[in-house]
């Protein structure tokens, strides 16, 4: 019998998993800790394995593709087939909680999201978004968000920091405030129908292209900077706003 060439996305999808288990078989190891752009921007020997894991397999499997990476293990370069990867998205959370951390991987060819993939290792549990065709948690389909919560009874993932971005007291129009400290989970919890929004006043396009996938197949909406419902390749820190409905999203835009 011919056997089946794999899809990228499943392929993708064991590449996850395997790095999962790496990230789980360093975890009990001394960690080397270095600091990034400022004293409290960290990073791991396991952040840089992991990438340079992901990226060798992913060089091995398919020719001539490009990558924006957190760590830049690899020199980022756009091209047709592009892989925008977060090895651990959370890395303050793995290095002192050992949870509440995820491996974010979203694929896209010529600017367009083709599929993304959110894994919470820990809690071995991975979101996959797929443009067109859903989003799923550990292969089983995630419902439509409900389009009629409005933002006074939202739970809003965000620091404080980002509320005080905000012309008024944003505690006054949402039901309450909540944060974890992944962005990609964050994403993903308002796409599960934990939470209505997460905001942020400073992420990049590898904390968001995955999740953001997922997001948008069950009806989530989303402000990248300028961008509306889609990221951008740039190397630099933008607003993230995102709502599980329309009427969230738009509803915090006017407050700010």
């Amino acid at each position: 019998m011919m056997e089946v060439p794999i899809t990228k996305l499943e392929f993708t999808k064991e590449l996850v998993r395997d790095t999962g288990r790496l990230i789980q078989s360093l975890m009990s190891q001394n960690l080397n800790i270095d600091t990034k752009q400022n004293a409290h921007d960290f990073v791991t020997n396991v952040d840089k394995q992991a990438e340079e894991f992901m990226v060798a397999a992913i060089q091995a499997m398919y020719p001539d593709q490009g990558f924006i990476t957190e760590e830049k293990m690899i020199d980022n370069e756009v091209k047709h087939d592009m892989w925008i990867i977060d090895p651990i998205d959370g890395t303050t959370n793995f290095i002192f909680q050992k949870r509440n951390f995820a491996i974010s991987v979203g694929y896209y060819e010529e600017g367009q999201p083709k599929f993304g993939i959110v894994y919470d290792v820990v809690g071995d549990e991975m979101y996959v978004g797929i443009t067109g065709e859903g989003a799923y948690l550990n292969e089983q389909k995630l419902e439509p968000l409900d389009p009629n919560v409005a933002l006074k009874d939202a739970i809003v993932n965000a620091d404080n920091r980002m509320f005080k971005t905000f012309k008024v007291d944003l505690d006054e129009h949402i039901m309450v405030q909540r944060y974890l400290g992944s962005a990609a989970l964050e994403i993903i919890a308002v796409a599960a129908g934990r939470t209505n929004s997460y905001m942020s006043r400073r992420l990049k396009p590898w904390d968001i292209a995955a999740a953001v996938i997922v997001l948008k197949e069950v009806g989530g909406t989303w402000y990248f900077g300028d961008y509306h419902d889609a990221i951008a390749y740039d190397d630099k820190h933008e607003v993230f706003i995102s709502g599980s409905n329309a009427t969230i999203l738009e509803s915090l835009i006017a407050l700010r």
